[in-house]
């Protein structure tokens, strides 16, 4: 159940003998990148030889490359970052800068992990549905978190501070995997929604 969930630490060593969700996807000691568009407007992504168009409020795929100094464009304008041996970066692209999240190298089999980021402007919390336990948060705006928790069927909601809820689809949680919850501005108010995390599986 949701009250035995533990808080997630840094996993740097496979865990049972396993490979997590970054190990099956990518050479070793690869750097993970991705991009969430918070802006009206497709984003066109380009890193190395990978290419991804992002709508808006929508998260990319993780893309992967080798540690070290790379440029990653957005639209064409040019970002530049150092990456490190097995970091997990999300960057959030605003329409004039690319604010980095760093994220957990996870590679649990025994877990699934929820991320969320709060790209609002006011604080949000993960809650289920009945708003009885506080799974993330409160996170302040602009900022992301993370919890791991058994592989479960869960049903949840965002509370805002303004006290609006927004819920999220129900789903199942499998171990093994990670799921993302973004809180967005949208045209019609801020939206909230749940999908799990993918690593680009295509060879660049």
């Amino acid at each position: 159940m949701l009250l035995t969930m533990l808080a997630s630490l840094p996993v740097w060593a496979a865990q049972d003998g396993n490979e997590g969700l970054y190990e099956m996807a990518a050479p070793p000691d690869s750097a993970f990148v991705r991009v969430v568009n918070v802006t009206e407007g497709q984003a066109a992504i380009a890193m190395d030889d990978w290419r991804q168009s992002l709508s808006p409020g929508q998260a990319g795929d993780y893309l992967y490359r080798p540690a070290g100094a790379v440029q990653l464009q957005v639209n064409g304008k040019p970002f530049s970052f150092d990456f490190g041996k097995r970091s997990v970066q999300t960057l959030v692209f605003d329409g004039t800068s690319l604010v980095p999240h760093q994220d957990t190298y996870f590679n649990s089999r025994l877990k699934a992990l929820l991320v969320m980021y709060n790209l609002s402007a006011q604080p949000a919390t993960l809650q289920t549905s009945n708003g009885a336990v506080n799974v993330i948060g409160p996170l302040l705006a602009g900022s992301s978190s993370e919890r791991e928790i058994n592989g479960v069927k869960v049903s949840l909601r965002v509370a805002l501070d303004s006290g609006a809820e927004l819920p999220l689809e129900e789903v199942v949680l499998q171990r093994g995997r990670v799921y993302t919850v973004l809180v967005t501005p949208g045209n019609g108010g801020i939206e909230a929604r749940l999908e799990e995390t993918h690593v680009a599986t295509t060879t660049p």
